[in-house]
């Protein structure tokens, strides 16, 4: 299905799905490359997801989201994580789904200046929230090999939801915000009437060293 300098399609391999897209446009080959994309011909990225739930609407729903999400990686458009961050919320509160945000939207619930590209999360079962999230899916929850984490999932509401379960232990003194360890380093921010956990801020802080992100540094030092 073509639009505008993009053309997208899905490749059937047993249990497993190649989401692809053609593109001529080198921004967007290099953000598709930054959200975990591998290049296979010029201009053509693949994606193998697991073939998982309703892969056909999820891919409509993707390919109908895909340059808005493209954009907004590249900053070209407005990133509606609040409007994310509460729809995910909202759909699972009252669940059993146990899970905590991490990334720069933690740090926008405390109130920090910084604008997050997307809502970022860890849970405790990446199935269910593929299922709480459903209508929403742009790929399916799928088994990772060689990753941060065994199972991922992405859907859309505004902006990109992404949540990861059983990430890789890390071997730092600190843990990684997303690893299993940070859940015994959990603070609870009211947001909008909501109660969000968020890793503290000695983790995210030491995120931020690792990655050289100066300026979130210096942000969250100031918030300390």
């Amino acid at each position: 299905m073509s639009m505008s300098g993009l053309a997208t399609s899905m490749v059937r391999d047993g249990s497993a799905v190649d989401f692809r897209v053609q593109t001529a446009y080198q921004l967007y080959v290099e953000r598709l490359i930054k959200m975990g994309w591998s290049l296979i011909a010029p201009r053509t990225l693949s994606r193998r997801l697991d073939a998982a739930g309703d892969v056909d609407r999820i891919f409509e729903n993707f390919t109908l989201h895909i340059e808005e999400m493209l954009q907004q990686s590249a900053r070209l458009r407005p990133v509606a994580w609040d409007t994310a961050l509460c729809e995910f919320h909202d759909r699972v509160e009252g669940s059993n789904l146990k899970w905590w945000l991490y990334g720069s939207a933690a740090l926008a619930v405390r109130g920090l200046a910084i604008e997050p590209g997307d809502v970022d999360l860890v849970v405790n079962d990446a199935q269910q929230a593929g299922l709480l999230l459903a209508g929403l899916l742009v790929e399916p929850v799928t088994h990772m090999d060689d990753w941060v984490a065994n199972s991922t999932g992405r859907a859309f509401h505004g902006a990109i939801i992404e949540w990861l379960a059983d990430a890789h232990p890390s071997a730092e003194d600190v843990p990684h915000e997303q690893e299993p360890r940070a859940a015994g380093h959990l603070d609870v921010v009211e947001w909008r009437g909501r109660r969000i956990r968020v890793p503290d801020l000695h983790l995210q802080l030491a995120v931020a060293e690792r990655r050289g992100l100066t300026d979130r540094c210096e942000l969250i030092r100031r918030a300390m």
